[in-house]
C-alpha cells in the first residue's frame, strides 16, 4: 500500500492541490463571510481587530495568490523549455550590458512581486548568475506594462510620478545587479540557494519524467508520434513541478500574509506625518510602511495616492519603489529559497540604495 501511494504521489498531491485551489475559487466569498461573522462576535479584543486581521489577511491572500500562482508557473516552464544557451544568445556576456537590459524584461514578462520569487530562484538554477537573477527580481515588479498602467491610473492620468517611478526602480536594480556580480559574480547555485527536500523531489520527478520518456521512445514507430507525446509529456512534467514549488513557496507566502496583516491592524499608515518633521525620518518610516503592508504592485499606487494630502512627495516614490522590491512576503519567500546571507545582502543593500538616492535626488 505504501509503495502504491509513493508511485502516485506525485499525482495525488497535484490533485489535492488544484481541488482546493477549485473549491476556494467557487466558495471563497461564502467561506470568508463565514470568517467575518465569527470575527465579528471577537469585537472585545482591541475593538474588533481580530476582525480587521482577517479582513486584510485574506485581501492579501487572495489579491496575492493568482501571481503567486502565475509566478509558479512561469518558473516550472521555464525548468522544462528554456536552455541557458537560449538566452545567452541574447543577452550580453558583458554583466554591463547585461544587467541594464534585465532590468527591462519585465516589459515583456509581467510579473508582480508576489510571483517573481520562484522565478528568480529557477533561473538560478537553470545556471544564470546571481546578478541576473535578482536585477530581474528587483526591476520587473515595477518595470512591466501592468504596474505603470496602474501607477498613471492612480495619480490621474500625470505621467510625472510613472517616469520617477520606472527610472528610481531600473536604477536601483541596476546598481543593485552590479552589486552582486561584484559579491558573488559567477558563483554556483549552491552558494546562493538553501539546500533542502525540494531539489530531491524534483530530481525524482525529473527521473520519473526521464524514465518515461525513453520508456515511450522505444515504443513510438512514427515520428509525429512521438514528438506530440514529448511535448505532451513536457508539460505534464512542468505541471508537476509546479505543484511541488507550490508546496515550497505557499508556506512563506502565508507567513509574510499573516505578518503584514498583523503590522497594518496595530500599526497602520496614520500618524506617520505626525511622527517627524524631518523629510528624510518621514521617508524612511514610510518605507517600513512599505514593507509591513505588502501591497500588491498592481494595485499599490492608489494607496500612494492617497498619501498625497500628508506625505511629502520624496515618501511617495519611496513607497512606490521600496514596496514592490522588498516586503515581508518577498522576504520570507526569499528565507525559504536563499541562503541568509543572500537575503540579507539583497534587503539591505537595497533599503541603502533606495533611500540614499532618493533622499539625494529629491
Amino acid at each position: 500500500m505504501i509503495r502504491f501511494f509513493r508511485s502516485i504521489y506525485i499525482e495525488l498531491t497535484g490533485s489535492i492541490v488544484l481541488l482546493a485551489f477549485i473549491l476556494f475559487t467557487v466558495n471563497g466569498v461564502t467561506w470568508l463571510s463565514s470568517i467575518f461573522d465569527i470575527t465579528r462576535g471577537l469585537q472585545f479584543v482591541q475593538g474588533g481587530n481580530v476582525r480587521n486581521f482577517s479582513t486584510i489577511f485574506f485581501s492579501i491572500f487572495v489579491e496575492g495568490l493568482p501571481f503567486i500562482l502565475l509566478g509558479i508557473l512561469v518558473s516550472s516552464f521555464i525548468h522544462v523549455y528554456v536552455k541557458e544557451d537560449m538566452v545567452w544568445r541574447i543577452l550580453p556576456r558583458n554583466p554591463f550590458l547585461a544587467i541594464p537590459m534585465v532590468a527591462c524584461l519585465g516589459l515583456f514578462l509581467p510579473i508582480c512581486e508576489c510571483g517573481i520569487v520562484p522565478v528568480a530562484k529557477r533561473l538560478i538554477q537553470k545556471g544564470f548568475p546571481a546578478y541576473i537573477a535578482f536585477t530581474f527580481l528587483l526591476a520587473t515588479p515595477v518595470i512591466n506594462p501592468v504596474t505603470i498602467f496602474s501607477t498613471y491610473l492612480a495619480f490621474g492620468d500625470q505621467w510625472q510620478m510613472v517616469y520617477t517611478r520606472v527610472l528610481f526602480a531600473a536604477g536601483i536594480a541596476i546598481l543593485m545587479g552590479i552589486l552582486f556580480f561584484f559579491v558573488y559574480g559567477k558563483k554556483p547555485a549552491d552558494a546562493i540557494l538553501k539546500t533542502d527536500g525540494s531539489k530531491t523531489n524534483h530530481d525524482c520527478c525529473d527521473h520519473d519524467h526521464d524514465h518515461s520518456h525513453h520508456s515511450h521512445e522505444h515504443k513510438q514507430k512514427d515520428a509525429h508520434e512521438h514528438h506530440k507525446h514529448e511535448q505532451d509529456d513536457k508539460v505534464i512534467h512542468a505541471l508537476h513541478h509546479g505543484v511541488f514549488e507550490f508546496i515550497s513557496t505557499g508556506k512563506y507566502f502565508v507567513l509574510g500574509a499573516i505578518i503584514a496583516a498583523l503590522f497594518q491592524t496595530f500599526i497602520g499608515v496614520s500618524g506617520i506625518s505626525h511622527l517627524s518633521t524631518a523629510d528624510w525620518l518621514t521617508m524612511l518610516l514610510v518605507m517600513g510602511v512599505a514593507f509591513g503592508i505588502s501591497v500588491c504592485s498592481s494595485a499599490d499606487a492608489f494607496i500612494a495616492a492617497s498619501f498625497r494630502n500628508f506625505l511629502p512627495t520624496s515618501s511617495i516614490v519611496a513607497f512606490l519603489v521600496f514596496g514592490p522590491m522588498v516586503d515581508l512576503k518577498n522576504i520570507s519567500m526569499m528565507l525559504g529559497s536563499f541562503r541568509p546571507r543572500v537575503v540579507a545582502l539583497f534587503f539591505f543593500g537595497t533599503t541603502l540604495i533606495t533611500f540614499s538616492s532618493i533622499l539625494a535626488i529629491m
